[in-house]
Protein backbone atom coordinates (compact mmCIF):
# COMPACT_ATOMS: atom_id res chain seq x y z
CA UNK A 1 0.00 0.00 0.00
CA UNK A 2 1.23 3.37 -0.92
CA UNK A 3 1.29 6.02 1.90
CA UNK A 4 3.47 8.93 0.42
CA UNK A 5 3.63 11.05 -2.84
CA UNK A 6 7.24 10.02 -3.64
CA UNK A 7 6.53 6.40 -3.07
CA UNK A 8 3.18 7.06 -5.40
CA UNK A 9 5.41 8.47 -7.74
CA UNK A 10 7.74 5.28 -7.78
CA UNK A 11 5.23 2.75 -7.72
CA UNK A 12 4.04 4.48 -11.46
CA UNK A 13 7.42 4.22 -12.61
CA UNK A 14 7.85 0.78 -11.45
CA UNK A 15 4.91 0.14 -12.99
CA UNK A 16 5.73 0.85 -16.61
CA UNK A 17 4.46 4.73 -16.18
CA UNK A 18 7.28 7.08 -16.65
CA UNK A 19 4.82 10.64 -15.89
CA UNK A 20 2.66 11.54 -13.28
CA UNK A 21 1.23 14.81 -12.64
CA UNK A 22 -0.50 14.85 -9.05
CA UNK A 23 -2.38 18.28 -8.48
CA UNK A 24 -4.49 19.77 -5.96
CA UNK A 25 -7.85 17.75 -7.33
CA UNK A 26 -6.60 15.72 -10.06
CA UNK A 27 -3.26 14.07 -11.07
CA UNK A 28 -2.71 12.45 -14.24
CA UNK A 29 -0.93 9.40 -15.60
CA UNK A 30 0.76 8.56 -19.19
CA UNK A 31 2.31 5.69 -19.75
CA UNK A 32 5.65 5.32 -21.61
CA UNK A 33 3.81 5.16 -25.17
CA UNK A 34 1.80 8.20 -24.45
CA UNK A 35 -1.53 7.19 -23.45
CA UNK A 36 -3.24 9.06 -21.17
CA UNK A 37 -6.29 6.37 -19.82
CA UNK A 38 -9.19 7.47 -17.81
CA UNK A 39 -7.77 4.24 -15.47
CA UNK A 40 -4.96 6.35 -13.85
CA UNK A 41 -7.48 9.50 -13.66
CA UNK A 42 -9.68 7.37 -11.73
CA UNK A 43 -7.17 5.88 -9.39
CA UNK A 44 -5.24 9.88 -8.86
CA UNK A 45 -7.90 11.25 -8.16
CA UNK A 46 -8.97 8.45 -5.07
CA UNK A 47 -5.14 9.35 -4.10
CA UNK A 48 -5.59 12.63 -3.60
CA UNK A 49 -8.99 12.96 -2.37
CA UNK A 50 -8.09 9.78 0.08
CA UNK A 51 -6.27 9.63 3.49
CA UNK A 52 -2.74 7.99 3.48
CA UNK A 53 -3.02 4.55 3.98
CA UNK A 54 -6.34 4.33 1.66
CA UNK A 55 -5.02 4.18 -2.18
CA UNK A 56 -7.28 2.04 -4.03
CA UNK A 57 -6.53 -0.39 -6.46
CA UNK A 58 -5.91 0.57 -10.06
CA UNK A 59 -9.19 1.02 -12.45
CA UNK A 60 -9.24 -1.52 -15.22
CA UNK A 61 -12.08 1.22 -17.33
CA UNK A 62 -10.36 1.12 -20.99
CA UNK A 63 -8.64 4.08 -22.35
CA UNK A 64 -10.95 7.00 -23.79
CA UNK A 65 -10.16 7.81 -26.94
CA UNK A 66 -10.36 11.39 -26.32
CA UNK A 67 -7.18 11.18 -24.07
CA UNK A 68 -5.48 9.10 -26.41
CA UNK A 69 -5.85 11.91 -29.03
CA UNK A 70 -5.01 15.02 -27.12
CA UNK A 71 -1.36 12.64 -25.41
CA UNK A 72 -0.59 11.50 -29.22
CA UNK A 73 -1.49 8.00 -28.82
CA UNK A 74 -3.65 5.77 -31.80
CA UNK A 75 -6.29 8.30 -32.31
CA UNK A 76 -3.94 11.41 -32.53
CA UNK A 77 -4.26 13.04 -35.81
CA UNK A 78 -1.61 12.33 -38.02
CA UNK A 79 -1.20 11.64 -41.84
CA UNK A 80 -3.25 8.97 -43.25
CA UNK A 81 -4.04 6.79 -45.92
CA UNK A 82 -7.73 6.63 -46.93
CA UNK A 83 -8.39 2.51 -45.80
CA UNK A 84 -11.13 2.69 -49.19
CA UNK A 85 -9.59 0.24 -51.53
CA UNK A 86 -10.30 2.57 -54.30
CA UNK A 87 -8.87 5.16 -52.58
CA UNK A 88 -5.18 6.38 -52.14
CA UNK A 89 -6.29 10.36 -50.54
CA UNK A 90 -4.03 11.48 -47.97
CA UNK A 91 -4.85 13.31 -45.25
CA UNK A 92 -4.37 14.62 -41.39
CA UNK A 93 -7.06 13.38 -39.25
CA UNK A 94 -8.08 11.08 -36.70
CA UNK A 95 -10.73 9.04 -38.61
CA UNK A 96 -9.68 5.64 -40.72
CA UNK A 97 -11.74 7.34 -44.27
CA UNK A 98 -11.58 10.35 -46.04
CA UNK A 99 -14.36 12.86 -45.72
CA UNK A 100 -15.82 11.27 -49.18
CA UNK A 101 -15.90 7.69 -48.00
CA UNK A 102 -17.15 8.93 -44.60
CA UNK A 103 -19.59 10.86 -45.85
CA UNK A 104 -23.35 9.35 -46.32
CA UNK A 105 -26.81 10.52 -47.15
CA UNK A 106 -28.62 10.85 -43.73
CA UNK A 107 -31.93 12.76 -42.94
CA UNK A 108 -31.70 15.81 -40.90
CA UNK A 109 -32.82 15.40 -37.09
CA UNK A 110 -34.34 18.86 -37.15
CA UNK A 111 -38.31 17.91 -36.14
CA UNK A 112 -40.77 18.25 -38.90
CA UNK A 113 -38.04 18.62 -41.80
CA UNK A 114 -36.53 14.89 -42.12
CA UNK A 115 -34.99 16.59 -45.32
CA UNK A 116 -32.12 14.06 -47.09
CA UNK A 117 -28.68 15.47 -47.29
CA UNK A 118 -25.27 14.23 -47.71
CA UNK A 119 -22.88 14.59 -44.88
CA UNK A 120 -19.63 13.37 -42.92
CA UNK A 121 -21.02 13.75 -39.41
CA UNK A 122 -23.69 16.59 -39.65
CA UNK A 123 -26.96 15.62 -37.92
CA UNK A 124 -28.67 18.67 -39.80
CA UNK A 125 -29.54 20.05 -42.98
CA UNK A 126 -27.54 23.24 -44.23
CA UNK A 127 -31.00 25.12 -42.89
CA UNK A 128 -30.80 24.03 -39.93
CA UNK A 129 -27.46 23.76 -38.62
CA UNK A 130 -27.67 26.89 -36.70
CA UNK A 131 -29.94 28.12 -34.35
CA UNK A 132 -32.73 30.95 -36.13
CA UNK A 133 -31.54 34.45 -34.11
CA UNK A 134 -32.35 37.97 -34.38
CA UNK A 135 -29.81 40.15 -36.03
CA UNK A 136 -27.97 41.56 -32.44
CA UNK A 137 -27.86 45.34 -34.24
CA UNK A 138 -29.96 48.03 -33.00
CA UNK A 139 -32.97 48.74 -35.03
CA UNK A 140 -32.75 45.62 -36.74
CA UNK A 141 -34.56 42.45 -36.58
CA UNK A 142 -33.71 40.67 -39.10
CA UNK A 143 -34.03 36.80 -38.78
CA UNK A 144 -31.12 34.34 -40.00
CA UNK A 145 -29.58 31.03 -39.48
CA UNK A 146 -26.21 31.39 -38.76
CA UNK A 147 -23.09 31.31 -36.75
CA UNK A 148 -22.73 35.32 -35.97
CA UNK A 149 -24.57 37.28 -33.91
CA UNK A 150 -25.23 40.01 -37.05
CA UNK A 151 -27.11 39.69 -40.15
CA UNK A 152 -24.97 39.74 -43.23
CA UNK A 153 -26.03 43.25 -44.13
CA UNK A 154 -24.97 44.58 -40.87
CA UNK A 155 -21.72 43.03 -40.76
CA UNK A 156 -21.22 45.23 -44.11
CA UNK A 157 -19.29 48.18 -43.83
CA UNK A 158 -16.74 50.50 -45.23
CA UNK A 159 -13.44 48.72 -44.86
CA UNK A 160 -9.83 49.46 -45.95
CA UNK A 161 -7.95 45.86 -47.42
CA UNK A 162 -5.80 44.31 -45.38
CA UNK A 163 -3.55 43.04 -47.88
CA UNK A 164 -0.23 44.87 -47.60
CA UNK A 165 -0.19 47.15 -50.32
CA UNK A 166 -3.67 47.39 -51.23
CA UNK A 167 -4.86 50.12 -50.01
CA UNK A 168 -8.69 49.76 -51.84
CA UNK A 169 -11.56 50.55 -49.80
CA UNK A 170 -14.39 48.39 -50.19
CA UNK A 171 -17.99 47.82 -49.12
CA UNK A 172 -18.21 44.51 -47.68
CA UNK A 173 -17.63 42.17 -44.62
CA UNK A 174 -15.06 40.77 -46.01
CA UNK A 175 -10.78 41.67 -44.81
CA UNK A 176 -9.85 41.63 -48.43
CA UNK A 177 -10.82 43.49 -51.45
CA UNK A 178 -12.12 41.43 -54.33
CA UNK A 179 -9.37 42.00 -56.54
CA UNK A 180 -6.95 40.56 -53.61
CA UNK A 181 -9.12 37.46 -53.00
CA UNK A 182 -9.51 36.37 -56.64
CA UNK A 183 -6.16 37.17 -57.68
CA UNK A 184 -4.39 36.02 -61.13
CA UNK A 185 -2.42 33.01 -60.35
CA UNK A 186 -0.80 29.88 -62.40
CA UNK A 187 -2.07 26.56 -61.03
CA UNK A 188 0.58 24.56 -58.72
CA UNK A 189 0.04 20.78 -60.32
CA UNK A 190 3.33 20.28 -62.16
CA UNK A 191 3.91 20.92 -65.59
CA UNK A 192 0.67 22.87 -65.55
CA UNK A 193 0.63 26.45 -66.69
CA UNK A 194 -2.42 27.57 -67.13
CA UNK A 195 -3.25 30.87 -65.01
CA UNK A 196 -6.92 31.77 -63.50
CA UNK A 197 -8.36 34.41 -61.45
CA UNK A 198 -9.54 32.35 -58.09
CA UNK A 199 -8.90 31.70 -54.54
CA UNK A 200 -8.02 27.56 -55.16
CA UNK A 201 -4.27 26.60 -55.73
CA UNK A 202 -5.55 24.52 -58.89
CA UNK A 203 -7.02 25.21 -61.72
CA UNK A 204 -10.34 23.61 -62.89
CA UNK A 205 -8.69 21.44 -64.94
CA UNK A 206 -6.91 19.50 -62.03
CA UNK A 207 -9.77 20.09 -59.36
CA UNK A 208 -12.49 18.38 -61.78
CA UNK A 209 -12.09 14.57 -62.18
CA UNK A 210 -14.75 12.23 -63.49
CA UNK A 211 -16.89 11.12 -60.41
CA UNK A 212 -20.53 9.08 -60.29
CA UNK A 213 -23.36 10.92 -58.51
CA UNK A 214 -23.49 9.91 -54.79
CA UNK A 215 -27.36 10.85 -55.18
CA UNK A 216 -29.02 7.58 -54.74
CA UNK A 217 -30.75 6.14 -57.20
CA UNK A 218 -28.25 8.08 -59.60
CA UNK A 219 -25.95 6.67 -61.69
CA UNK A 220 -25.10 9.66 -63.80
CA UNK A 221 -20.93 9.69 -64.67
CA UNK A 222 -19.63 13.55 -65.08
CA UNK A 223 -16.82 15.37 -64.44
CA UNK A 224 -16.64 18.07 -62.17
CA UNK A 225 -15.99 19.03 -58.82
CA UNK A 226 -19.33 18.63 -57.00
CA UNK A 227 -20.54 15.52 -55.39
CA UNK A 228 -23.95 15.50 -57.51
CA UNK A 229 -24.69 15.87 -60.92
CA UNK A 230 -26.63 18.99 -62.52
CA UNK A 231 -29.84 17.13 -62.77
CA UNK A 232 -29.80 16.11 -58.74
CA UNK A 233 -28.37 19.86 -57.91
CA UNK A 234 -30.80 21.40 -60.10
CA UNK A 235 -34.35 20.92 -58.77
CA UNK A 236 -37.59 22.11 -58.41
CA UNK A 237 -37.76 23.63 -55.03
CA UNK A 238 -39.81 26.50 -52.97
CA UNK A 239 -37.88 29.57 -51.82
CA UNK A 240 -36.68 29.27 -48.01
CA UNK A 241 -37.68 32.81 -47.08
CA UNK A 242 -40.36 33.12 -44.45
CA UNK A 243 -42.72 35.62 -46.60
CA UNK A 244 -42.17 33.87 -50.05
CA UNK A 245 -43.34 30.77 -51.26
CA UNK A 246 -42.24 31.13 -54.76
CA UNK A 247 -41.54 27.48 -56.59
CA UNK A 248 -38.56 27.26 -58.64
CA UNK A 249 -35.77 25.38 -60.76
CA UNK A 250 -32.36 25.75 -59.29
CA UNK A 251 -29.72 25.05 -56.74
CA UNK A 252 -29.95 28.00 -54.51
CA UNK A 253 -32.22 27.70 -51.27
CA UNK A 254 -33.63 31.72 -52.06
CA UNK A 255 -35.35 32.30 -55.22
CA UNK A 256 -33.67 35.62 -57.64
CA UNK A 257 -36.17 38.06 -56.25
CA UNK A 258 -35.18 37.04 -52.44
CA UNK A 259 -31.55 37.11 -53.24
CA UNK A 260 -32.50 40.49 -54.46
CA UNK A 261 -32.06 43.77 -51.90
CA UNK A 262 -30.87 47.59 -51.69
CA UNK A 263 -27.12 48.14 -52.60
CA UNK A 264 -24.91 50.61 -52.48
CA UNK A 265 -22.67 50.67 -55.74
CA UNK A 266 -18.49 50.94 -54.36
CA UNK A 267 -17.53 52.38 -57.48
CA UNK A 268 -20.04 55.22 -58.01
CA UNK A 269 -21.67 55.55 -54.44
CA UNK A 270 -24.91 55.25 -56.09
CA UNK A 271 -28.07 52.49 -54.87
CA UNK A 272 -29.35 49.78 -57.09
CA UNK A 273 -31.40 47.05 -57.24
CA UNK A 274 -30.58 43.58 -57.76
CA UNK A 275 -28.04 40.87 -56.56
CA UNK A 276 -24.76 41.98 -58.07
CA UNK A 277 -22.08 43.74 -56.27
CA UNK A 278 -21.83 46.44 -58.85
CA UNK A 279 -25.12 48.49 -60.52
CA UNK A 280 -25.13 48.32 -64.11
CA UNK A 281 -23.08 51.03 -65.87
CA UNK A 282 -20.52 50.37 -63.47
CA UNK A 283 -20.60 46.74 -64.22
CA UNK A 284 -20.29 47.42 -67.92
CA UNK A 285 -17.63 49.84 -67.84
CA UNK A 286 -15.17 47.31 -65.84
CA UNK A 287 -15.19 45.50 -68.85
CA UNK A 288 -12.20 45.64 -70.90
CA UNK A 289 -13.31 47.77 -74.26
CA UNK A 290 -12.56 44.60 -76.85
CA UNK A 291 -14.47 42.49 -75.07
CA UNK A 292 -17.40 44.72 -74.71
CA UNK A 293 -16.92 45.10 -78.50
CA UNK A 294 -17.22 41.12 -78.29
CA UNK A 295 -20.57 41.06 -76.35
CA UNK A 296 -22.32 44.23 -78.64
CA UNK A 297 -21.77 41.86 -82.09
CA UNK A 298 -22.80 38.93 -80.50
CA UNK A 299 -26.19 40.27 -79.57
CA UNK A 300 -26.33 42.12 -82.41
CA UNK A 301 -25.63 38.96 -84.76
CA UNK A 302 -28.20 37.08 -82.44
CA UNK A 303 -30.79 39.34 -82.70
CA UNK A 304 -30.18 39.68 -86.47
CA UNK A 305 -30.41 35.44 -87.07
CA UNK A 306 -33.76 35.71 -85.15
CA UNK A 307 -35.36 38.40 -87.63
CA UNK A 308 -33.69 36.53 -89.86
CA UNK A 309 -34.75 32.75 -89.38
CA UNK A 310 -38.82 34.44 -88.70
CA UNK A 311 -38.67 36.10 -92.42
CA UNK A 312 -37.40 32.64 -93.84
CA UNK A 313 -39.44 30.35 -92.14
CA UNK A 314 -42.28 32.38 -90.93
CA UNK A 315 -43.62 32.69 -87.14
CA UNK A 316 -44.85 29.67 -85.72
CA UNK A 317 -47.84 29.80 -83.74
CA UNK A 318 -48.60 29.11 -80.24
CA UNK A 319 -51.33 26.30 -81.03
CA UNK A 320 -48.05 24.73 -83.31
CA UNK A 321 -46.28 25.07 -80.66
CA UNK A 322 -48.64 23.04 -77.99
CA UNK A 323 -48.88 20.30 -80.70
CA UNK A 324 -45.09 19.96 -80.79
CA UNK A 325 -44.93 19.74 -77.09
CA UNK A 326 -48.14 17.39 -76.70
CA UNK A 327 -46.32 14.98 -78.97
CA UNK A 328 -44.63 13.04 -76.07
CA UNK A 329 -42.17 13.08 -73.31
CA UNK A 330 -38.98 15.07 -73.56
CA UNK A 331 -36.75 13.64 -76.13
CA UNK A 332 -33.48 13.90 -74.40
CA UNK A 333 -33.92 12.25 -71.04
CA UNK A 334 -37.98 11.00 -71.15
CA UNK A 335 -39.42 13.13 -68.68
CA UNK A 336 -42.68 14.78 -69.19
CA UNK A 337 -42.15 17.84 -71.73
CA UNK A 338 -43.29 21.05 -70.59
CA UNK A 339 -41.41 22.88 -73.28
CA UNK A 340 -40.11 23.77 -76.89
CA UNK A 341 -36.96 23.01 -77.67
CA UNK A 342 -34.70 24.83 -81.02
CA UNK A 343 -32.44 21.32 -81.93
CA UNK A 344 -30.05 24.19 -83.83
CA UNK A 345 -30.04 27.62 -81.92
CA UNK A 346 -31.65 30.45 -83.29
CA UNK A 347 -29.55 32.74 -81.60
CA UNK A 348 -25.83 31.98 -82.38
CA UNK A 349 -25.74 28.88 -84.84
CA UNK A 350 -28.50 30.08 -87.27
CA UNK A 351 -31.59 27.93 -86.32
CA UNK A 352 -35.14 28.27 -87.99
CA UNK A 353 -37.81 28.88 -86.65
CA UNK A 354 -39.67 26.09 -88.00
CA UNK A 355 -41.70 22.75 -86.83
CA UNK A 356 -38.69 20.97 -88.27
CA UNK A 357 -36.69 22.45 -85.83
CA UNK A 358 -38.70 22.29 -82.53
CA UNK A 359 -38.47 19.15 -80.54
CA UNK A 360 -40.45 18.23 -77.07
CA UNK A 361 -38.48 18.87 -74.36
CA UNK A 362 -38.22 19.12 -70.50
CA UNK A 363 -37.42 22.55 -68.53
CA UNK A 364 -34.10 20.95 -67.29
CA UNK A 365 -32.80 19.69 -70.90
CA UNK A 366 -34.01 22.86 -72.67
CA UNK A 367 -32.15 25.41 -70.03
CA UNK A 368 -29.08 22.99 -69.90
CA UNK A 369 -28.69 22.62 -73.38
CA UNK A 370 -29.03 26.29 -74.40
CA UNK A 371 -27.46 27.42 -77.37
CA UNK A 372 -25.11 24.88 -77.42
CA UNK A 373 -24.82 22.64 -80.29
CA UNK A 374 -25.63 18.90 -79.94
CA UNK A 375 -21.71 17.93 -80.24
CA UNK A 376 -21.04 20.45 -78.10
CA UNK A 377 -23.44 18.84 -75.42
CA UNK A 378 -24.48 16.13 -72.57
CA UNK A 379 -23.52 12.96 -75.17
CA UNK A 380 -25.96 10.56 -73.29
CA UNK A 381 -28.68 12.52 -73.62
CA UNK A 382 -28.02 13.29 -77.43
CA UNK A 383 -27.76 9.43 -77.82
CA UNK A 384 -31.10 9.41 -76.35
CA UNK A 385 -32.86 12.04 -78.77
CA UNK A 386 -31.18 10.60 -81.19
CA UNK A 387 -32.52 7.35 -81.26
CA UNK A 388 -36.06 9.04 -80.71
CA UNK A 389 -36.07 11.62 -82.64
CA UNK A 390 -35.66 12.14 -86.35
CA UNK A 391 -34.97 15.44 -85.95
CA UNK A 392 -32.36 15.30 -83.74
CA UNK A 393 -30.65 12.50 -85.35
CA UNK A 394 -30.53 14.23 -88.64
CA UNK A 395 -29.23 17.82 -87.29
CA UNK A 396 -26.79 15.23 -85.54
CA UNK A 397 -25.61 13.71 -88.15
CA UNK A 398 -25.28 17.53 -89.88
CA UNK A 399 -23.31 18.81 -87.31
CA UNK A 400 -21.12 15.97 -87.47
CA UNK A 401 -20.47 16.16 -91.01
CA UNK A 402 -19.62 19.92 -90.93
CA UNK A 403 -17.40 19.04 -88.05
CA UNK A 404 -15.37 16.86 -90.54
CA UNK A 405 -14.97 19.15 -93.06
CA UNK A 406 -13.23 21.54 -91.01
CA UNK A 407 -11.03 18.93 -89.68
CA UNK A 408 -9.57 18.12 -93.33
Amino acid sequence: MVTAEADFRSWLVATGYEKAHVGLKYAVAVDSDGHLTRAWTHLCRVYVGAPPGRLTARCRTPPLRSSQRRAGGAMAPRERTCEEPTCERTYTATNRFCTRHRAKWVNCSEADCGAEFWSAGSRFCSKHRYPERECAADQCHHRFRASNRFCSRCRETWRECTTEGCGNVYHGNALNCRPCMSVERECVERGCTTRYRGTQSRCWDHRAVERRCQRNGCESVYRGTTLLCVACRTVERECAAKDCSAIYWGDRSLCNDCRKSDRQCPDCGGTFWGRTTRCGPCWWRQIPADVRSAIARANGNAYRARKLAAQVAGPVSAAEYERIRSEGPCVYCGEPATEVDHVRSLASHGGWEHPSNLVPACRFCNASKSDRLLIDWDQARVFHAVRRSEKVAAEYKRQLSELESLSV
